[in-house]
């Protein structure tokens, strides 16, 4: 029963990934992100592929299963963080750019492949020590690599806790970031990574618990226990990776309706807002004019009622490259893509809460939050109070 839990979840655990890996090399479309996402799924496959194939392993000669177990796991298991890293950061970026100096996240588990293949078919001398607890070998080589394979080991741990704190750091600026393109921010920001990150770390945890364990033999028990938490925790963290992974797109990418033209030549997924408008060529008179447009855009034709709108959409309503909105938001206006559309949105929250008897929840669509939460804090953020608190401070003598 205990083999039947840990061959079952990988089982299909490499299921789910071959179904994504084959999802992802067919799309056409934000290839970048499909192909990292694919190579991350590629590491959990290979991953899994020890237990999957379990019985399969098992009739190979003995001395040669735990070699080639080490082979595919350790590499494999260090691929995981730094190709999640690359995904996240290719997912957020502007124009689907992975990170620079790709090689230096990649050195770590490329190092730790060759050090296993040198194992496998050089190694022979050391798999004793390796696997069976026998005494060191007395060569100066064999024993810088039972040391190397020893710190390769540890590595998965700390390497695991960097790429976490990196991947939120990302997620952070990437926060910040969707200000400028979008007015309501809630479903763009990709909060299924925190999730992710949160079943990684408890699924870390609890093969950081079992390396601790091995040094104990009465607790075997336990560490069966924690073994098969484990393997269901793995399953349940790939379903879900895979599940929103293959779903999503990149969110700073143009939302251009495909039947529509673009409003200028700038107007494109490789000329939007590249750098911090990078060689703009906007001039006072032209920024003048566009700040004049979007005023009008939000006081006489409202666009701030449209929940989803974007700094794309506002872009062809006024006829102006996204690039120069942007550019004359920040810098003649002020405010972000963002604080510009909801402060309109407050400010008629406000006039509908002081001259109409209508419900906070009626005014919170019809000015265009798309939640009430939503609603909430940034009314609070501009006004100090609450809507409710705002009409009651307005009817009181």
């Amino acid at each position: 029963m205990e083999n039947f839990i840990i061959e079952f979840t990988s089982v299909a655990t490499l299921s789910l990934t071959v179904f994504g890996i084959i999802f992802c090399l067919l799309q056409t479309e934000f290839s970048r992100v499909s192909k990292s996402f694919a190579a991350f799924l590629i590491a959990i496959a290979v991953n899994n592929m020890p237990d999957a194939f379990r019985r399969l392993i098992d009739t190979l000669p003995g001395e040669f299963v735990q070699p080639i177990e080490l082979v595919i796991w350790l590499p494999s298991t260090l691929f995981l963080a730094p190709l999640f890293w690359i995904y996240v950061y290719t997912l957020t970026s502007r124009e689907q750019r992975y990170p620079d100096k790709i090689y230096l996240h990649l050195a770590l588990p490329i190092l730790t492949v060759l050090v296993g293949l040198v194992t496998l078919f050089y190694g022979q001398d050391i798999w004793g020590t390796l696997f069976e607890n026998e005494p060191l070998p007395t060569t100066v080589w064999a024993i810088l690599l039972i040391s190397l394979i020893t710190v390769l080991h540890l590595a998965v741990y700390p390497q695991m806790i960097i790429y976490l704190v990196l991947i939120i750091l990302r997620m952070l600026r990437h926060r910040v970031l969707l200000k400028d393109y979008y007015s309501s921010t809630e479903k763009h920001e990709l909060r299924w990574i925190y999730v992710i990150g949160g079943l990684s770390l408890v699924f870390w945890s609890a093969n950081a618990l079992l390396l601790v364990l091995e040094f104990d033999g009465e607790q075997a028990p336990t560490q069966a226990l924690i073994l098969h938490f484990g393997s269901i925790i793995a399953l349940a963290l790939v379903g879900a990776t895979t599940l929103w992974g293959l779903r999503q797109r990149p969110p700073l990418m143009p939302d251009i309706d495909p039947a529509q033209s673009p409003a200028s030549p700038e107007d494109s997924v490789s000329e939007h807002i590249v750098g911090k408008y990078e060689k703009s060529a906007l001039n006072a008179e032209i920024s003048s004019r566009i700040a004049g447009k979007l005023r009008n855009a939000m006081e006489r034709d409202h666009l701030h009622r449209d929940p989803n709108l974007s700094l794309w959409a506002l872009s062809r309503h006024i006829g102006a490259s996204p690039n120069y909105v942007s550019q004359t938001l920040n810098e003649i206006i002020g405010e972000s893509f963002f604080d510009f559309v909801n402060r309109y949105r407050i400010e008629e929250a406000m006039n509908r809460l002081e001259a109409t008897d209508d419900n906070v929840l009626t005014i919170t669509y019809d000015v265009g939050f798309n939640a009430r939460s939503s609603f909430y804090n940034a009314f609070k953020r501009v006004t100090g109070q609450t809507p409710t608190s705002f009409r009651k401070n307005i009817v009181s003598p």
